[in-house]
């Protein structure tokens, strides 16, 4: 296996240099944090995964980091065009991404829309010279996560509570109101809630993806409504509640879920994490690959990657995250013309 280069900075960098002219050079625009930070551990873990790929598929990855800034997010745009890379992956973190799109397709070079997607407006804005260099998307079910977390939820609570007719109250903690994940995952919850009249949704509040801004937003909340069920858009936002619902009441008997898999999750904290897609920077590599090589066209692809906790998969998949031993994987199985022509999935990445 070749170790190719990858450099990690927060703000500039010098432009690309390929050893070879076949491996392709990419810059990863992340919207989060590169190491701990108060909105979990996802971001830092994607980057994770795009760089074992990286390294079994010959790419030189670089990644910059918006520490959860919109604002300077979309400044990023310079820091490609002066790069020069062959393609840019960016996340449409709160609806900031078009401009970066229309910036970087101008001069020609290609982007590819990872987790957060534009949307077909969006899309259709650009010129017919910018779509040339616009090269598909890879994205969750988000509406899938959505409703899965609340399904799960709403099992846990009828073991400790089985009276079928009995009202349940709930309380929602959203992401952001832009970012089409936070959106969908949203619509999830919703059409699961309208399945089961005897739900009811007490509260619904944006938590900014933060675990500190959640434990604040339940600890009020609580204080004035019984809740049974907390619905939470990430891990992180779920952690703070739990700390909260721990601090103030007593039993602590609310169910309390999240989403993304974070990998600093204590032992039996949430009730159920829905979670997968913090792979899916590692499948974008392998499609980025094939892309360059004329072996795939630019696609949107949505992948139903998410699975919940319960499942067997779960714990030998977090050890190995916990344990960065996703090095053990070959990435370059699931290109389409390998041998192995494996199925980009939670069970494939298990690889001990």
């Amino acid at each position: 296996m070749i170790r190719v280069l990858v450099i990690f900075t927060l703000f500039c960098f010098f432009p690309f240099t390929s050893v070879k002219a076949n491996e392709p050079n990419v810059m990863f625009l992340n919207p989060g944090h590169p190491a701990d930070n108060p909105t979990g551990h996802f971001w830092p873990n994607v980057n994770y995964f795009m760089q074992e790929a990286a390294r079994d598929l010959n790419i030189n990855l670089r990644t910059i980091y918006a520490n959860r800034n919109h604002i300077l997010m979309k400044s990023f745009a310079d820091e490609v065009i002066k790069a020069k890379p062959d393609f840019a992956v960016i996340v449409n973190e709160k609806g900031v991404a078009i401009q970066l799109v229309k910036k970087i397709t101008a001069k020609k070079i290609n982007v590819f829309m990872l987790l957060n997607d534009l949307s077909d407006e969006e899309l259709d804005s650009l010129t017919a010279e910018q779509r040339v260099y616009y090269s598909g998307s890879l994205i969750p079910n988000n509406y899938d996560a959505g409703f899965k977390l609340a399904e799960q939820l709403y099992k846990s609570y009828q073991l400790i509570s089985p009276r079928e007719q009995s009202k349940v109250t709930v309380l929602a903690l959203h992401g952001d109101a832009t970012s089409p994940a936070s959106i969908e995952r949203k619509q999830g919850l919703d059409d699961f809630l309208a399945l089961h009249p005897n739900i009811q949704l007490v509260d619904s509040t944006v938590a900014n993806w933060s675990k500190q801004h959640a434990f604040e937003k339940v600890k009020g909340v609580i204080k004035r409504k019984n809740i049974d069920i907390i619905w939470a858009a990430n891990d992180a936002m779920a952690c703070g509640a739990t700390a909260a619902v721990r601090n103030y009441l007593r039993p602590p008997i609310t169910r309390i879920g999240g989403i993304n898999w974070d990998n600093d999750i204590p032992e039996d904290r949430l009730t159920v994490s829905v979670g997968g897609h913090v792979t899916l920077g590692a499948y974008a590599m392998v499609m980025i690959k094939e892309i360059s090589e004329g072996k795939r066209q630019p696609e949107r692809i949505k992948h139903s990657i998410f699975q919940h906790s319960n499942i067997k998969a779960y714990k030998a998949f977090m050890s190995a995250l916990q344990q960065k031993r996703f090095n053990q994987c070959n990435f370059a199985d699931f290109l389409s013309d390998s041998d192995t022509k494996r199925t980009f999935s939670i069970d494939n990445l298990i690889c001990e």
